[in-house]
């Protein structure tokens, strides 16, 4: 299967799973910036958003204007005023969420997003943030697609845009369709696959921790290229 999904910068993700089952819409995330302030951005279908709200235990109470006209809804993560504002914008098809930290309040909040300007497209919005506001320099571009591939085994794919734009794959590995294959150690608490790309990392996280080998199969066949 094949999917289209525009990363919140503008740069088009085309993902290609040859044994996928199914693959539900994904999300994509990335972190914008200011004063060195960070804020962390998903976004997706509203089922996305229905699934975090739940998980996190908030009700979005209010609602305020943006300066662009946008509706924000607004809330206390987990309902608890001593916790982070859990936001959420309405943009075609697609829900604009996060999380502010603590000691953000709701007109900092605004005045925040205010610098940031949503275009709405059918792969997914894209986000264009203004001066003082940017893409922080210490997160990657990430889309988190799941997969059910034959079989059955359920696979998370966190794929990372690369910092530097185009990379040559390198490294110990295993040469494949897409790039190059490796796995976690096996030291590591969370084990997976990871396929390096020309222009995106790719980690297949499986549901079980039995089926890792069936992650790292389903990578070898795996390509993930900039549209």
């Amino acid at each position: 299967m094949r999917t289209t999904r525009t990363l919140l910068n503008g740069d088009v993700l085309v993902l290609d799973v040859p044994d996928a089952e199914t693959m539900p819409a994904p999300a994509a995330i990335g972190v914008l910036a200011r004063d060195g302030l960070e804020l962390e951005i998903t976004t997706g279908g509203p089922g996305h958003l229905e699934h975090y709200l739940s998980v996190s235990g908030t009700r979005l109470t209010g609602e305020v204007q943006l300066r662009h006209g946008a509706t924000l809804r607004h809330g206390r993560h987990g309902d608890d005023p001593a916790r982070g504002l859990v936001f959420a914008l309405r943009t075609g098809d697609h829900e604009i969420y996060g999380t502010t930290v603590p000691g953000m309040d709701l007109e900092g909040l605004t005045s925040f997003l205010s610098h940031v300007e949503v275009a709405t497209g059918p792969a997914g919005p894209v986000l264009t943030p203004a001066a003082p506001v940017g893409w922080s320099e210490h997160r990657t571009h990430d889309v988190a697609q799941v997969v059910r591939v034959v079989g059955g085994a359920r696979i998370l794919l966190d794929v990372r845009r690369t910092r530097n734009g185009l990379t040559r794959p390198s490294g110990p590995g295993l040469d494949v369709r897409g790039g190059r294959l490796s796995r976690s150690a096996d030291d590591e608490r969370v084990h997976y696959a990871v396929l390096e790309t020309p222009a995106f990392l790719v980690y297949g996280i499986p549901a079980d921790e039995e089926h890792v080998d069936a992650a790292a199969t389903t990578l070898s066949t795996v390509t993930a290229e900039l549209g």
